[in-house]
C-alpha cells in the first residue's frame, strides 16, 4: 500500500514536472518561431494545473491569430480568463509581467483590430470587381469577416457597422437592419463613435432606398452634435436623391462652413456640384467641380462631373478638353470617349464626333 502511494506521488509529480517544461519548450519554440512546434507544447501545457491559464494565452495571442482561426484565439482568450485574479505573466518575452486580465484585453483588441481592417479592405476589392460572380463572393467574405470580428469581441460596434454596410450591398434588408440594431444597442458607445455609427447607418439604408429611416439615424446624429460634417453632407446627399434641392444646399452649405479637411471638402463641393447640376444652375456646378478638381487632381469623379457641367452649359471646347484629360487617365473607358463625341456633335462637327462614337462603340463591345 505504501508502495503505491508512493507510485501516484511520483506519477502526479512526473506529471506536474513535464507540463511545466511543456509551457517553457513551447516559449523557447516562440522565441525561435518555431510555431509548430510551440503549439503542440502549448497544447501539452494545457493540462498543467498551474500553466493551463499562460499557454492558453499563448495560443490565442501567438499561434491561432497567424492561423487567422479565430474561434480558436476566442476558446481559448476564453480559458485564459478563467485564471486567478492575481495571476501576472509576460505577454512576450522582452515585456514586464503584468495581470494576465490586462494582457487578454490588449490581445483581443490587436486581433480584432487586424479582422476589421481585413473586413474593411473588402470595399477596395469590391469596387475593383469585374463580375457579379466575383462581387457576390467577395460580399459574402465580407460579411463572414465583419462577424468574425464581431464574434471575436462583441463590445466592438464597428464590426456591426461593417456587417450592416455589405449586407446592405448585397441587398439584404432584414440583416442590415439586425445588425445595425445589435451595434446601436450596445453600452457606454462613446459619443463621436455612436455619431459615426449612426451616420453609417444611415447610409446603409439609404443605400437600400429606406429614406425615411435614414433620416432618422441623420437627425439622431445632429442631435448630437448639430454641426458634424459627415452627417450633413450624408443628409445632403439624401435630400439630393429626392431632388429637395434647397434642403441639400443648406446642409452642405452647413458642412463646408464647418470642415476643414481638404478629403472632405472634396466630396461636399462634389455633392453640391450635383445639386447645382440637378437644377441646371451649370455656372454654380462647374464652380462646385472645380473646387473639388482644384482639391484633389487625381479625383477622376470630380473631372468627370466638371466635364458634364460644361458639357450641359454648351461649353462645348473647355466640357471636351477634361473629357480628354479623362481618357489620358484611363483610355479604356467608354464613358469618356462618348462625352467627347457629344461635344464635337454639339459643335457640329459631325466627323470628328463619328470618330469618337466609332471609339467608343467598340470599346464597349468588348
Amino acid at each position: 500500500m505504501i508502495y503505491f502511494k508512493h507510485f501516484i506521488a511520483l506519477t502526479i509529480l512526473a506529471t506536474t514536472l513535464f507540463a511545466g517544461q511543456a509551457l517553457e519548450s513551447a516559449k523557447i519554440r516562440i522565441k525561435d518561431k518555431e510555431w509548430g512546434e510551440a503549439e503542440k507544447y502549448l497544447l501539452e501545457a494545457l493540462n498543467h494545473p498551474k500553466d493551463k491559464w499562460e499557454a492558453a494565452f499563448h495560443l490565442g495571442d501567438k499561434i491561432y491569430p497567424r492561423k487567422q482561426e479565430w474561434a480558436s484565439v476566442k476558446e481559448y482568450m476564453d480559458v485564459a480568463r478563467t485564471a486567478p485574479s492575481n495571476l501576472k505573466i509576460r505577454p512576450t518575452r522582452n515585456d514586464k509581467r503584468i495581470p494576465i486580465e490586462q494582457a487578454i484585453t490588449a490581445s483581443i483588441t490587436k486581433s480584432y483590430n487586424l479582422i476589421y481592417y481585413k473586413a474593411s479592405g473588402f470595399l477596395a476589392l469590391l469596387n475593383r470587381a469585374t463580375n457579379e460572380d466575383q462581387r457576390n463572393a467577395l460580399l459574402d467574405q465580407a460579411i463572414k469577416t465583419s462577424l468574425d470580428a464581431k464574434a471575436l469581441d462583441p463590445a466592438q460596434p464597428g464590426s456591426y457597422a461593417l456587417a450592416a454596410l455589405y449586407s446592405s450591398v448585397k441587398g439584404d434588408k432584414e440583416n442590415t437592419i439586425k445588425y445595425l440594431d445589435m451595434g446601436l444597442s450596445l453600452d457606454d458607445i462613446p459619443k463621436e463613435t455612436k455619431i459615426a455609427l449612426l451616420v453609417s447607418a444611415g447610409q446603409s439604408v439609404v443605400r437600400l432606398g429606406e429614406f425615411d429611416k435614414g433620416l432618422e439615424y441623420y437627425e439622431e446624429a445632429l442631435s448630437m452634435e448639430p454641426l458634424e460634417p459627415t452627417a450633413l453632407k450624408s443628409l445632403g446627399a439624401l435630400y439630393l436623391a429626392q431632388d429637395k434641392f434647397e434642403a441639400a444646399l443648406q446642409k452642405l452649405d452647413l458642412a463646408i462652413e464647418n470642415t476643414s479637411e481638404d478629403e472632405e471638402l472634396v466630396d461636399l463641393f462634389f455633392n453640391r456640384g450635383l445639386v447645382y447640376l440637378k437644377m441646371e444652375n451649370f455656372e454654380e456646378a462647374e464652380y462646385n467641380f472645380e473646387e473639388a478638381y482644384f482639391l484633389a487632381p487625381e479625383d477622376v469623379e470630380a473631372l468627370l462631373g466638371l466635364a458634364k457641367a460644361l458639357e450641359q452649359a454648351e461649353r462645348w471646347r473647355k466640357s471636351r478638353n477634361y473629357y480628354m484629360e479623362l481618357i489620358d487617365t484611363n483610355p479604356n473607358d467608354p464613358q469618356y470617349y462618348y462625352g467627347v463625341y457629344r461635344t464635337y456633335f454639339g459643335e457640329g462637327r459631325l466627323e470628328d464626333a463619328q470618330e469618337y462614337l466609332n471609339k467608343a462603340t467598340a470599346l464597349r463591345g468588348n
